[in-house]
């Protein structure tokens, strides 16, 4: 999360809204969905040892995260774009589908677990739409063109919700700061 408490999504991809409910792929909605999934009972979690490797893998990717800063235009609202500021979104957009690119093969680098693969395979799904609507959403912003970037954003806060959901099922809940 931002110091804002918005999340990427809400931040478009972490740093957009200010007053509005959150950008695309990377605005990222603080939603407490938990639990549930395609996993079950003692195949949800990963392993001790992978669970180590994945959650230095989703510290890094948070500090990088963090590290673009706040989203230059407090005041855009994703669900109505103003035109004028798409050129400077789509700037501001260009560096979240490669952080979530990164991410997302540096996750994938760390093969299967023993036990827990439907929730690691959830989790590596909810990723690879983050990196799918980042890319878009920033395109969108960059051709101008509102109702891409505002239906991205609404996917983008799903995709939250999902991350948080798989995370946790796969027993590395705090992956879902990345996004956060």
């Amino acid at each position: 999360m931002r110091a804002t408490g918005r999340t990427d999504v809400e931040l478009v991809h972490g740093r957009i809204a200010s007053g509005c409910a959150s950008i695309a792929l990377l605005v990222v909605v603080t939603g407490t969905a938990c639990g549930g999934g395609s996993s079950s009972g003692s195949d949800a979690a990963v392993p001790a040892s992978f669970r180590s490797k994945a959650l230095a893998v989703c510290k890094i990717a948070t500090a990088q995260k963090k590290a673009l800063g706040p989203f230059p235009y407090p005041d855009f609202n994703p669900t109505r774009p103003d035109w004028s500021k798409y050129p400077g979104v789509a700037r501001a957009l260009t560096q979240t589908p490669v952080l979530f690119r990164t991410w997302q093969r540096n996750m994938q680098a760390l093969g299967e677990p023993s036990t827990g693969r439907a929730a690691w395979d959830d989790l590596l799904a909810a990723i690879a739409a983050h990196v799918r609507i980042a890319t878009e959403q920033q395109a969108a912003a960059a051709r101008h063109d509102s109702d891409t970037f505002t239906k991205d954003y609404y996917e983008g806060s799903d995709t939250v919700k999902e991350v948080l959901r798989a995370s946790s099922t796969a027993g590395v809940p705090a992956c879902a700061d990345v996004d956060r």
